[in-house]
C-alpha cells in the first residue's frame, strides 16, 4: 500500500473517531442529544468512507501518474493553483488543484488517482479524483 494512501486512509479513519469519541462524551456528559447524533452520524460516515477506500486501495482501484512537475502557477484571488505536468511517457497534463497541495517545479511526483466509476479506460485526472502524491527522491 503506498505510503500516501495509507496516511490519508489513516486520516479518516482518525477524525471520525476522534469526532465520536469527543462528541459522544461532552454529549453524555452535558445531556447533548443533537451533539451526540451529529458525532455518532460523523462517525458512521467516517466508518464508510474509510471503508470504500480501503476498498479502492486493497483492490488496486486507482492509476499512478509518474512525472516532473514542469510548472506551478498560483492564482491570485483564488484558492487554487494551475500545475502543468509532463509523464514519464512525455504526455503533458494540466491540473487546478488547491493551494494546500504543494507540487514543485522540477520534481518528480507519483500523483495517485481514483478510477472512473463507470469503468471507461480513459483516465480521469479530475482534481476530485486525487487520492494522494508522493516525491520520488531519486
Amino acid at each position: 500500500m503506498p505510503k500516501p494512501l495509507f496516511s490519508k486512509l489513516v486520516a479518516v479513519a482518525a477524525i471520525g473517531f476522534l469526532c465520536l469519541l469527543g462528541g459522544s462524551i461532552y454529549g453524555l456528559t452535558n445531556g447533548d442529544r443533537i451533539l451526540l447524533m451529529l458525532s455518532i452520524l460523523i462517525g458512521a460516515c467516517s466508518l464508510i468512507r474509510f471503508l470504500l477506500l480501503l476498498k479502492d486501495i486493497r483492490s488496486g482501484s486507482y492509476y499512478v501518474l509518474s512525472g516532473i512537475c514542469k510548472k506551478r502557477a498560483p492564482s491570485l484571488f483564488k484558492k487554487s493553483q494551475q500545475i502543468t505536468f509532463k509523464s514519464d511517457e512525455g504526455k503533458e497534463y494540466h491540473f487546478t488543484f488547491e493551494k494546500s497541495i504543494k507540487l514543485l517545479e522540477g520534481h518528480r511526483y507519483k500523483l495517485y488517482f481514483r478510477k472512473n466509476s463507470s469503468g471507461t479506460e480513459a483516465m480521469d485526472t479530475s482534481t476530485s479524483n486525487l487520492l494522494g502524491f508522493e516525491e520520488i527522491v531519486s
